[in-house]
């Protein structure tokens, strides 16, 4: 029979999959935004352009002025832009905090703890968001961010231009990117990699930052958590080396540990010294994600991979390198909820 500790590690391995949707879900809802406001941009973009390139581009005190009045409307626009996705971003992970620490409480209960765990206050939680710094900055902060490296690379992409004596559609193409390489190619895809890092922090900090919230109001009885890395081959050498030890509370390093991190704080039920037994039974010391999904039901594994390709994980064809959903599903909260009750 497994012990709590087993039992918790299993749970919280199983839930970090479906954060791995629900990311998805929430990266594809906020970037589908920015997506949808850059045909806007380019347009502006090109219009002001060829208003400028039929004057002719002399560098000259008009072109100038033309110039810094078309960058003052795009900062404009741009500013009403990244504002809307961090509002968005901020009430996601308002709600993500609350429903995370909820689910700690439950998991613990339902793995065997017979003790009443305490909630952290809605304050306290929604101060993970609002108060509590990640990778340098707030989540607001980093909105901004965002917002003002994007018009810098606009601003140089179009002085260069018209320092080379390129075209509007020359200047625009450097900043959308061609067609043929699906817009990937344009200074757009950097900000749409930049963005995508920092809903994929925020999660990762909020999940964490809210754990550690339900952990610090029951200390009596969680004296300490387990680092729990993923451990494949995008996996740091920083989340590797801490993979599987023991912190008191009041010491443990902060997770997220760098951008796009993937790795959780499992509670630990005992004496954090380094001793991996405890109260509740032992605590799995080499456990990591691809021995536990050979562990797991076909369901669970065709969940994660894909009915073909957790087959073919099963016979030992397919080795698990990357931690990420396979089969294109993403979840919302309500969607994450539910999955996780059946």
């Amino acid at each position: 029979m497994s012990t709590i500790n087993e039992r918790i590690l299993d749970a919280q391995i199983k839930h970090s999959v479906y954060l791995e949707r629900y990311k998805s879900g929430v990266l594809k809802k906020i970037i589908g935004q920015l997506n949808r406001t850059e045909a806007d941009l380019i347009e502006q973009i090109a219009a002001r352009l060829v208003k400028i390139e039929q004057r002719g581009y002399d560098l000259g005190v008009d072109t100038t002025k033309r110039l810094n009045d078309m960058l003052a409307n795009i900062q404009e626009r741009r500013a009403k832009v990244y504002t809307a996705f961090a509002n968005q971003l901020f009430n996601e992970m308002v709600d993500f905090a609350t429903y995370e620490a909820d689910f700690q409480i439950r998991l613990a209960e339902n793995a065997g703890i017979e003790i009443d765990l305490s909630m952290p206050s809605n304050a306290q939680l929604k101060a993970v968001v609002q108060a509590q710094p990640f990778q340098g900055r707030l989540l607001r902060e980093w909105g901004r961010s965002l917002e003002r490296a994007e018009l810098q690379r606009i601003q140089d992409a179009i002085r260069i231009g018209i320092t080379e004596g390129q075209t509007t559609d020359q200047i625009v193409r450097r900043i959308r990117g061609t067609k043929a390489a699906k817009y990937q190619d344009g200074i757009l895809e950097i900000a749409r990699r930049d963005a995508e890092a920092v809903v994929r922090t925020a999660v990762a900090h909020t999940q964490n930052r809210a754990r550690m919230e339900v952990f610090n109001a029951n200390s009596d009885i969680i004296p300490g958590v387990q680092y729990a890395a993923v451990l494949d081959s995008r996996t740091t050498e920083i989340c590797a080396s801490r993979d599987g030890k023991v912190y008191r509370l009041d010491n443990a390093p902060p997770i997220p540990a760098h951008f796009r991190c993937r790795s959780i704080y499992v509670p630990y039920f005992g004496t954090p010294q380094g001793n991996r037994a405890s109260q509740f039974g032992p605590v799995p010391a080499s456990t990591n994600y691809a021995e536990w999904l050979k562990s797991q039901p076909v369901e669970i594994q065709e969940e994660v991979l894909g009915v073909a390709k957790a087959k073919l994980f099963r016979s030992g064809k397919l080795t698990l390198e990357k931690f990420v959903d396979k089969s294109g599903h993403v979840y919302t909260l309500k969607e994450l909820a539910r999955r996780e009750k059946l």
